[in-house]
């Protein structure tokens, strides 16, 4: 419960324009946005940045923060959507493929395993790193980020079942290379 009063209680100085709240609360939520902006980037430059500006629409937004909710699920949510704003602008779409005439995508039932169970988060974040961008995205917003695939094909402007098969792919290609890594 401290906790939560000390973030409040820094929110509110920051507001005010408390430069020092601001450094407390950017060290304090530092790991946590850093490793959604991971997920969401192809490199460590590239979630920085993404991190950055995360951060500059936390500060610059402090105002529309309901004290009502959870103050992390707030900055969660806006780091995020800064991470997609990022990927929208600055990297291109190309490998984007309509899958309109495809039938209902099935998604497969994986079953965890003893590789599964052992990966450390930092080996995951390094094994969606390497998905292609598009993937890496929609993989983030529907497993890590809660969003539906009528969701993902709104703000991405794809379909749902291209959303799903991304997803598809996503796990597919994570569950290769989970068993290439332990030799399962």
């Amino acid at each position: 419960m401290r906790e939560h009063s000390e973030v409040q209680d820094w929110v509110c100085a920051c507001r005010k324009g408390n430069a020092r709240a601001q450094r407390k609360l950017f060290k304090h939520f530092y790991s946590m946005a850093m490793q959604i902006c991971m997920r969401y980037a192809g490199s460590s430059d590239e979630a920085a940045d993404m991190l950055n500006e995360g951060f500059l629409k936390v500060f610059s937004n402090l105002d529309k923060y309901e004290s009502t909710g959870s103050f992390e699920a707030w900055l969660k949510r806006v780091v995020s959507n800064a991470a997609l704003d990022y990927r929208r602008r600055y990297v291109q779409q190309v490998e984007l493929v309509e899958l309109d005439g495809l039938q209902e995508v099935q998604i497969a039932d994986y079953s965890m395993n003893d590789a599964v169970s052992n990966i450390s988060s930092q080996e995951l974040i390094g094994l969606i790193q390497t998905l292609p961008p598009v993937t890496r995205t929609v993989f983030n917003m529907f497993v890590f980020e809660g969003y539906s695939h009528r969701e993902i094909a709104e703000e991405m402007g794809i379909t749902e079942n291209t959303s799903a098969w991304h997803v598809n792919s996503a796990r597919s290609k994570l569950k290769e290379l989970i068993c290439k890594m332990y030799d399962v």
